[in-house]
């Protein structure tokens, strides 16, 4: 019984949940149908909300551009100013008001060559306003797009150079510039071209003198210049810039008068140590500079000045043609020519390399060229290993050093025969060899030993005669020549050498 009472009162108590649940199925089926009716209601409020928005943000966008159509975008400069939300007639303005302080400095050369300003033109002195400022500025304006105001808000600068018209007086503008000092012909320093200098001590040499750039102008050019700057209403004009001197037509960087000057500087720059006969002669700047000169406007060397050098140095110091004081073996004290011996000049040939020399520049010791030579340099330049024939006692001295190695006696050339007479004076042996025919007018005669010093007149064997010295030359002597004993001509071959001193005197 109890069991079966437990069971029914389980399905009491199902019956009574199922029941429940049906109710809470039923409100909430009541519920949720209104909430979704009430969403649909809001919806087309989305779109009006938008719409309301987007017109508000056109009208403040529109009211913008309306704005920037009579007023400049942000970080816009006309001629620098800073014309940022300005309208075009206060900029205009500025402008014309900027005109009535207007002035233009103008700018030069000053004596010393450096730039200086010249003086300065202000806006009342020359008649200086703008012509229809609010124009010019309109026209900007008018370029400007209002609807792209919102780009201009960055931090780019637009900036405009206005160049407006201007009137000024042309005649006023003119006797205002040329009444500045600088103008005046008085102040003016005319230009002078670059040249070169005179010899200079200094420098051993010659240089270029700069030229004078000046400060005379070209007045009509200034003039114009000034007037162009003032139309573009520039505040400085440099008329050095505008080429309005005048200027120097040669100037110091001249190609042409540089070249010529390096030439005679380095003609100047050679230095030639002569050892003229033992002598020492130099010829340097302080000599050349007399040869050396410009004449009319090209550098020339005076050749035959150079020539006259040489000449007078041969004249001084060659021996040969000259007289020699001698002291003969038996103390007799002579003046002897020399004939055919000692130092002498080349004096064309040398002339001709001095003057070669002179224009490389060179530096150099030299000998000049000789055709004749001395045993010794100097005015002593016979030495002391010689040939001495006293022909007044028919008697020959050979010395070395100082000393008689040998001697002889011989005949020489027949007093009593003009053509014949052997000359007396200094020689110097031209040549010696062996075995030679001697030739003249009337004879032909074979000898062994031939040693000339004076054209045909020399010294060989004579192995016809029998007897040498005393006074056979007055009466039965030689054509000319030294007539010698073999053995004696045979030991002078061996002491002489081409150029060895050949001493002949009469007393």
């Amino acid at each position: 019984m109890e069991e079966n009472k437990k069971i029914e009162d389980k399905n009491i108590e199902d019956k009574s949940q199922n029941q429940n649940t049906e109710v809470a199925d039923a409100e909430v089926k009541e519920v949720l149908p209104v909430k979704k009716k009430q969403t649909k209601r809001w919806l087309w409020l989305i779109p009006i909300g938008l719409f309301l928005l987007t017109a508000l943000c056109f009208a403040w966008y529109y009211k913008k551009v309306v704005y920037y159509e009579e007023h400049f975008f942000p970080n816009t400069y006309i001629n620098n100013m800073d014309c940022s939300n300005m309208v075009a007639a206060d900029v205009a303005a500025y402008l014309d008001t900027h005109a009535y302080v207007y002035s233009i400095e103008i700018w030069g050369r000053d004596e010393a060559g450096e730039e200086a300003v010249l003086g300065k033109l202000s806006a009342e002195e020359i008649g200086y306003s703008f012509i229809d400022s609010l124009g010019a500025v309109s026209k900007i304006l008018e370029q400007q797009n209002g609807w792209q105001w919102i780009t201009a808000k960055g931090n780019d600068r637009r900036s405009f150079s206005l160049l407006q018209e201007t009137h000024f007086d042309s005649m006023l503008l003119a006797e205002k510039v040329k009444g500045l000092e600088a103008f005046q012909k008085k102040n003016m320093i005319a230009p002078e071209d670059a040249y070169i200098s005179e010899y200079s001590e200094e420098i051993g040499g010659y240089e270029i003198v700069p030229e004078t750039i000046g400060t005379t102008f070209d007045v009509e050019h200034a003039i114009a210049c000034v007037e162009a700057a003032v139309m573009g209403n520039a505040e400085k004009v440099d008329l050095w810039e505008q080429g309005c001197y005048e200027v120097p037509e040669i100037t110091s960087d001249d190609k042409e008068m540089r070249s010529k000057v390096e030439l005679i500087n380095q003609w100047l720059s050679a230095e030639i140590t002569y050892g003229w006969n033992g002598n020492e002669t130099i010829v340097d700047s302080g000599v050349i500079k007399d040869w050396a000169s410009f004449v009319e406007g090209e550098p020339t060397l005076d050749e035959e000045a150079v020539a006259e050098f040489v000449n007078n140095n041969a004249d001084t110091y060659d021996t040969f043609g000259k007289y020699t004081n001698f002291t003969t073996t038996l103390g007799v004290e002579l003046s002897l020519p020399r004939l055919s011996y000692g130092w002498r000049t080349d004096r064309s040939g040398e002339a001709e390399v001095l003057i070669a020399l002179i224009k490389a520049g060179e530096q150099q010791h030299r000998e000049p060229i000789y055709v004749r030579k001395g045993v010794w340099k100097g005015q002593n330049d016979i030495g002391t290993s010689y040939i001495e024939a006293d022909l007044t006692h028919q008697h020959l001295y050979v010395y070395q050093q100082g000393v008689i190695v040998f001697e002889t006696d011989f005949v020489s050339g027949n007093m009593n025969s003009p053509g014949c007479v052997s000359p007396a004076g200094i020689f110097g042996l031209t040549y010696k060899t062996m075995n030679a025919v001697l030739r003249g007018e009337n004879y032909e005669t074979p000898v062994t030993y031939w040693m000339p010093f004076y054209g045909n007149f020399g010294m060989h064997d004579a192995t016809w005669r029998s007897s040498f010295g005393g006074d056979i030359f007055l009466t039965n002597g030689s054509h000319g020549c030294l007539n010698l004993p073999l053995e004696a001509a045979a030991q002078i071959y061996n002491y002489v050498y081409e150029g060895s001193p050949i001493i002949c005197y009469y007393y």
